[in-house]
């Protein structure tokens, strides 16, 4: 096994207060402005990157901004948590309404891509942990900070800071440090992030028309499998188990959205 590299998530995608769980179509969607909604779906995926996939459960992650690019490079955020992260939560179903604009703060235009910023991310994955001559399955729950300057359970921590606690037949084990690597760039199907400034950027093509109409953008972010890694063979590893031997990890490929699916519903 080799060091782990923590991790691509959107956004990757990442369990924390303040989870979203209404949709703005139902509850809270604003009647003149611009109601900006965080889904997720885990619809299936089908991949060609030779990895190992699950999908990880109870994932939740603290955003720090949403901005709107068009094709000539004009930007507009629509939301700016500044140093309080809102957090959304990933799993299937979920929706989570990130912010809600009144009519005179909406930029009408054409909208090509978004960028997000996604400042940590908590999410259980299923691993085994090999320690000594006991090999356990159990549950891995994780946090990992993306961004620099994140301010967390009222503690600022800089990117690549973890906390990781196994939970199996053996006794519970906690593990931490702050060398997680956060690659400063690397790819999905459908997104791609970047590290500017020391914020973990996800970058993702939208094609939206938004106007001063009332109506509801919607971005849902599709997770199935979205956790992937590279499985190490020897010893007691097995084929399409996440196999880990702090500090010593099968190395993550993806962690976050495959793609994100957005629209616009007016009101």
């Amino acid at each position: 096994m080799t060091p782990v590299k923590l991790l691509f998530t959107s956004a990757i995608l990442l369990a924390a207060t303040g989870c979203g769980g209404t949709d703005s179509a139902s509850a809270g969607a604003s009647s003149t402005g611009l109601s900006v909604v965080l889904a997720a779906s885990t619809a299936e995926v089908q991949f060609n990157d030779g990895a190992s996939g699950q999908t990880a459960a109870h994932v939740t992650a603290g955003i720090g901004s949403l901005t709107l690019l068009t094709s000539d490079g004009n930007e507009w955020t629509i939301f700016d948590a500044n140093s309080h992260d809102t957090t959304v939560a990933y799993d299937n179903g979920s929706s989570t309404v990130l912010t809600q604009l009144d009519a005179a703060d909406i930029v009408p235009g054409h909208y090509v891509k978004a960028r997000l910023v996604q400042d940590w991310a908590r999410f259980d994955i299923q691993a085994t942990l090999h320690d000594g001559s006991s090999v356990t399955p159990g549950t891995l729950h994780t946090l990992e900070v993306t961004s620099d300057g994140t301010l967390l359970d009222g503690t600022q921590r800089d990117a690549g800071h973890y906390e990781q606690d196994f939970t199996g037949a053996a006794t519970p084990q906690h593990f931490n440090g702050d060398n997680a690597i956060v690659p400063e760039y690397s790819t999905t199907e459908g997104a791609e992030a970047r590290v500017e400034q020391g914020k973990w950027s996800v970058y993702f093509p939208v094609d939206v028309q938004i106007g001063p109409a009332a109506a509801t953008l919607r971005i849902v972010v599709n997770m199935d499998h979205a956790f992937r890694w590279t499985d190490i063979p020897g010893g007691d590893n097995q084929a399409g188990v996440y196999d880990i031997a702090p500090p010593f990890y099968e190395p993550v490929k993806q962690f976050g959205g495959n793609r994100f699916d957005v629209s616009v519903k007016n009101h």
